[in-house]
């Protein structure tokens, strides 16, 4: 039950196309910039003044410090596993082409691109996406396209 309420009551906030637990952000974003700042003050204060020119020595830095910033990278990711559940379901070939019409694409110049190169057309056979594009009367269609 604890569980739950804590669930509930974590503030989201959508950043970049995406939704995230606010808490988690400020922690992510402190990370990355305190593991930035060790890497380019540990390298221009420690490392590269004993080993590098002195007129290199900020652009050395820098790059510890980019390293750094990725290895906050990597610790996030360990740290933040993703809670999305995705729903996967077979699409038809009508609820295709209405996204297709909502988009305002065309949908018969997509299919005509699958049916004129045969290794899409393969690949999409392979993963299971074919029939989401050409719709059953496919040798209808075919026969049309020649004529």
């Amino acid at each position: 039950m604890a569980g739950q309420n804590q669930k509930e009551s974590r503030t989201y906030v959508e950043i970049i196309g995406d939704t995230v637990v606010g808490k988690h952000l400020i922690v992510t974003i402190c990370i990355s910039v305190v593991l930035s700042f060790i890497g380019f003050f540990t390298g221009r204060e420690l490392i590269f003044p004993r080993i590098a020119p002195e007129e290199m020595i900020a652009s050395y830095s820098l790059l510890l410090g980019i390293a750094g910033s990725v290895t906050g990278l990597i610790v996030n990711t360990f740290l933040w596993k993703p809670n999305r559940t995705l729903n996967e379901t077979a699409s038809t070939n009508a609820e295709l082409s209405e996204i297709y019409e909502n988009l305002q694409l065309d949908m018969e110049e997509e299919r005509a691109s699958i049916l004129n190169d045969p290794v899409i057309a393969e690949e999409m056979k392979e993963q299971g996406f074919y029939d989401m594009f050409i719709p059953d009367e496919k040798n209808d269609y075919t026969q049309e396209k020649k004529k």
